[in-house]
C-alpha cells in the first residue's frame, strides 16, 4: 500500500509542475454554472496567526474606548442577552472584511505607510500611529486619536486636536476613576492574552454578529509588573474636556511623583519641537477602505517613526 501511495505521490508532483496560476485578467470565467470575476479572489494572509497578536491589542483597546463612548464604563456584555443597536455597530468596525473601518486587513494596509509589509508583526507604536490615521475616516464616532512624542503628552496640543461634539440624552455619562493609587506591596497586572486564533465571523442575515469570540474565553491571567516588556503602549479614552482636566490632575498627583516616570505632562508645546498639526483627513471621494486599497495613495500620510514609544 505504502508504495502505491507513493508512486501517486510522485505522479501529483509532477502533474503539479504544469499548473499554472490563474491570469490577471478582468474577463469572467465559468465554474459550475456561475460566472465569477477571478480578481475578487484576493491573494493575502488567509489568517493572522504569527503577526496580528498587537493588531488585536489594538482593536481590543480602542474597541473599549468606544464601548465608553456610546455605552458608558459602568456597561458590561452578558452572554445570550440581546444587545444595545450601539453595541452591535460597534461589533461592525472590527469585523475581519476590508470594508469594516478597523478591520485587520485596514490595519494591516495603513501599516504599509508605517514600513510594515503584510503580514509582519507590528510594534505598539505602529498600531498606535495606524488608529490614528484610521479614525480620520470614522465619521460615527469622531475620535480624536493622540499619540504622544517622545513619551510626553502635552495639553496644549491634545485640546487643539479636540472639537466640542453634541451629546444625545441617552449617552451614558463617563468620568475617569477618582484614584489611581494602586497596591505598593504588589502591583501586579492583570492581562488577556491575545495568542488564541479564532474563526472568522461576518454578519448574520438579520445584521446581529455572532459575538461570543470577541470576549474572554479563557480566564484573565496576572503577572509581576517587572515582567512587562518595556516597549508599550498605554490608552486612555476621555469623553469630555473636563474628563481630560480630571485625568491630567490625577496623572500629576499620582504618577508624576514616581521616580521611574512611563511618561510626562506637559501644558505647551515644547519649543525645540516642530510645531504641532492637527492630522485631518486626506481629501478623497472614496471610503476609507477604497482610499487606502492603493499603497501609492499612503504618500500623503507623514511617517512619524520617532513617535512615543513608552518605557518603564
Amino acid at each position: 500500500m505504502e508504495s502505491v501511495l507513493s508512486k501517486y505521490e510522485d505522479q501529483i508532483t509532477i502533474f503539479t509542475d504544469y499548473l499554472e496560476e490563474y491570469p490577471d485578467t478582468d474577463e469572467l470565467v465559468w465554474i459550475l454554472g456561475k460566472q465569477h470575476l477571478l480578481k475578487t479572489g484576493g491573494t493575502g494572509p488567509s489568517s493572522d496567526a504569527g503577526w496580528g497578536c498587537m493588531l488585536r491589542c489594538g482593536q481590543m483597546m480602542l474597541a473599549q474606548a468606544l464601548i465608553c463612548r456610546h455605552l458608558g464604563r459602568d456597561w458590561s456584555w452578558e452572554k445570550q442577552k440581546e444587545q444595545p443597536k450601539e453595541y452591535q455597530r460597534i461589533l461592525q468596525c472590527f469585523l475581519d472584511r476590508k470594508d469594516c473601518c478597523y478591520s485587520i486587513h485596514q490595519m494591516a494596509q495603513m501599516g504599509v505607510g508605517e514600513g510594515k509589509s503584510i503580514g509582519e508583526w507590528f510594534g505598539p507604536n505602529t498600531v498606535a500611529q495606524v488608529l490614528k490615521k484610521l479614525a480620520l475616516f470614522d465619521e460615527w464616532n469622531s475620535l480624536a486619536v493622540y499619540v504622544s512624542m517622545d513619551n510626553t503628552v502635552v495639553i496644549e496640543d491634545i485640546k487643539k486636536m479636540c472639537r466640542v461634539l453634541p451629546l444625545s440624552a441617552d449617552t451614558a455619562g463617563d468620568r475617569p476613576p477618582d484614584s489611581l493609587t494602586a497596591s505598593n506591596q504588589s502591583d501586579e497586572l492583570i492581562f488577556l492574552d491575545p495568542h488564541t486564533t479564532q474563526t472568522f465571523v461576518d454578519t448574520e442575515e438579520n445584521g446581529t454578529v455572532n459575538d461570543q469570540t470577541f470576549h474572554c474565553l479563557q480566564s484573565p491571567q496576572r503577572m509581576n509588573i517587572l515582567n512587562l516588556d518595556p516597549s508599550v503602549a498605554l490608552g486612555f479614552f476621555c469623553k469630555e474636556e473636563k474628563d481630560f482636566d480630571n485625568w491630567c490632575s490625577l496623572v500629576q498627583k499620582e504618577i508624576l511623583k514616581e521616580n521611574l516616570r512611563m511618561f510626562e505632562l506637559v501644558q505647551k508645546h515644547p519649543s525645540h519641537w516642530p510645531p504641532f498639526v492637527p492630522p485631518a483627513k486626506p481629501e478623497v471621494t472614496t471610503t476609507g477602505a477604497e482610499f487606502i486599497d492603493s499603497t501609492e495613495q499612503l504618500e500623503e500620510f507623514d511617517l512619524e517613526e520617532d513617535f512615543e514609544i513608552l518605557s518603564v
